[in-house]
């Protein structure tokens, strides 16, 4: 089967038009129509159904296109991979971080591997809980991550790294924040709450907190909304400390201190797969990551927590 008539047929699934899909890909109609009757003729049956809006897949038709964006990706991604042979890369690794994480040391972290000119690098962004799946099928080379997930670790190498403690944080609109002495938890029960990357990672549980009162609203691999909401709203979420503080974006007056509370450990942890650890290209860049976390900690304000 040629793949270039797959590919065209996911962007026409795409874009819902023949006309649009044309102009994607510089083709007439009747050129795109023929390629998609001999798709036709070797499935033996429709692939797209015409309605008022425009086309829709019928049911093989969908599980080819989705053949044709995977050919469409890896098309992409091959032409990349030979823009860096001739740039003079050895090869690519993946990164997986986690939104805050990217957020917090996008400028250091930019600076410190432009640096390196041996290899390209693709940092992923993503909850945690997603990207230590990706990293379990081979899909990551490394991850920045929680130290402490609730994940099987027998094929995972696991370097704490970053240090970092839980801490409560309020909206600048809210009563509770630049209190000279602690809050109670009968305060913090009152209030409203959301949730940010799922809590990933946090040993205490929210209810210690929050009693009853669920949380309505909650962001997973965003963190723009959630400094959104602390700065124009009065809701409480948990983050951690440090990061969130070297983001600049949240005021150290935001973070409570809750009566009969010790926030928990919340540390950066450099995970890996033992499987590919003996290479001596993963050891290098396991090593390159290793030092600019630790310059990073050892280098970034602690914001007195008892890191």
């Amino acid at each position: 089967m040629n793949p270039n008539l797959l590919k065209q047929l996911a962007i026409v699934v795409k874009q819902g038009s023949l006309t649009s899909a044309c102009e994607q890909l510089h083709v007439t109609q009747p050129t795109l129509t023929r390629s998609i009757q001999q798709l036709e003729m070797k499935v033996g049956a429709p692939l797209l159904k015409r309605t008022r809006y425009g086309v829709i897949p019928t049911e093989i038709g969908a599980r080819l296109s989705q053949i044709g964006e995977r050919i469409l990706a890896e098309t992409v991604r091959g032409e990349e991979v030979i823009r860096q042979f001739h740039s003079g890369y050895k090869s690519e690794f993946v990164i997986g971080i986690d939104p805050l994480w990217e957020f917090a040391t996008v400028s250091s972290m930019t600076d410190y591997f432009l640096q390196e000119k041996r290899y390209a690098f693709h940092f992923r962004t993503g909850s945690a809980a997603s990207q230590i799946n990706l990293l379990q099928n081979g899909e990551l080379d490394f991850l920045l991550a929680p130290a402490h997930l609730s994940v099987s670790q027998k094929s995972l190498d696991r370097q704490i790294l970053f240090r970092d403690r839980s801490g409560i944080f309020a909206g600048k609109k809210s009563k509770l924040i630049d209190s000279n002495t602690p809050v109670t938890k009968e305060d913090i029960a009152r209030q409203k709450w959301f949730i940010a990357g799922a809590s990933a990672g946090f040993l205490e549980s929210q209810t210690e907190v929050t009693g009853a009162n669920a949380a309505q609203m909650a962001f997973t691999g965003s963190i723009r909304s959630v400094i959104h909401l602390l700065n124009t709203t009065d809701m409480l979420v948990w983050l951690p400390a440090r990061l969130a503080l070297m983001t600049e974006q949240i005021a150290p007056g935001q973070m409570l201190r809750v009566e009969g509370v010790t926030s928990s450990r919340r540390d950066i942890a450099l995970w890996s797969s033992l499987e590919h650890n003996e290479r001596p290209e993963v050891l290098k860049v396991q090593a390159l990551i290793s030092d600019f976390v630790k310059q990073l900690d050892q280098q970034s304000s602690t914001f007195g927590l008892e890191v």
